[in-house]
């Protein structure tokens, strides 16, 4: 079991966060039916799904990683094709969620699947191509299934909510960067050409913070436009506190502190349109 939670990576922070990132844009809709939930949790099952398949991509990365060779060990402890098959199987279960709830779901859960697959898998392997790996993640993981559960809830296509959406997206750009710094040493051996092995830790930290502002001038404006003035000041105080764990040195540290700032922001964007 310990084996299967490093690899899904649901230990505390990312747990709730995937379920915020699963669930959020729902809340911009206020509709929460069944449909609404079996879209959410085809949504959550599609972004854990791709993490046994990113253990299984970057086992050779993870060895050379001081702090992520416990997902090298537990996919030897489970077997490489064994977690391979796992991921497989999560992603038809994701999309057969999908499907269940209607076409327009099931494109946005197969686009998530589709980025996962080209983000780990050769011969594309998006994270060894600079800055198409980041973006990839975000996508996946921010803006697409904001999207989908977005429609799923019979949200319309307001500009102020893709203003949101799309801050989400940057935000979630620059914290991918922000994540693979201390992974740097095992990228560059396993010949992972990641924007922070071309171009070092400075130039990524630089990238982060300006992706975080560009993200907060677009959150910012569309919690204005959509609630007004406070709810902006809310949720723009919430996400740039990320900020503050900008220069963590190691993986550990950005797990107990900037994760766990990240997740703060995600559930405050969630709850803005409840509340508001």
């Amino acid at each position: 079991m310990p084996a299967l939670i490093h690899l899904h990576r649901l230990e505390h922070p990312f747990g709730a966060h995937y379920a915020c990132a699963a669930a959020w844009g729902a809340c911009y809709a206020t509709r929460f039916d069944l449909a609404v939930v079996i879209a959410v949790l085809a949504n959550f099952v599609a972004i854990i799904s791709g993490n046994p398949l990113n253990a299984y991509a970057d086992l050779r990365n993870d060895v050379h990683t001081d702090e992520k060779r416990h997902l090298a060990q537990a996919v030897r402890e489970i077997g490489a094709s064994k977690v391979l098959a796992l991921a497989i199987f999560e992603m038809i279960f994701a999309l057969a969620l999908a499907v269940a709830v209607s076409w327009q779901v099931a494109a946005g859960v197969a686009l998530i699947l589709v980025l996962y697959l080209a983000y780990n898998l050769e011969p594309v392997r998006l994270k060894r191509r600079g800055y198409a790996g980041p973006v990839a993640l975000a996508t996946a993981a921010g803006l697409l299934p904001s999207i989908t559960a977005y429609s799923a809830a019979g949200g319309r296509a307001e500009p102020a909510v893709w203003l949101v959406f799309s801050g989400v997206a940057c935000l979630a750009t620059g914290r991918a960067l922000w994540w693979a710094v201390p992974d740097r040493v095992g990228d560059a051996r396993a010949g992972s050409r990641t924007p922070v092995v071309l171009y070092g830790t400075r130039h990524a930290l630089n990238a982060t913070t300006q992706l975080t502002f560009g993200g907060l001038l677009l959150v910012g404006g569309g919690l204005w436009f959509r609630f007004g003035v406070f709810w902006a000041a809310v949720g723009v105080v919430a996400c740039s506190l990320f900020l503050l764990a900008r220069d963590l040195p190691s993986a550990r540290q950005q797990l107990r502190y900037g994760m766990s700032l990240a997740v703060t922001s995600t559930i405050v964007l969630a709850a803005i349109p409840l509340l508001a």
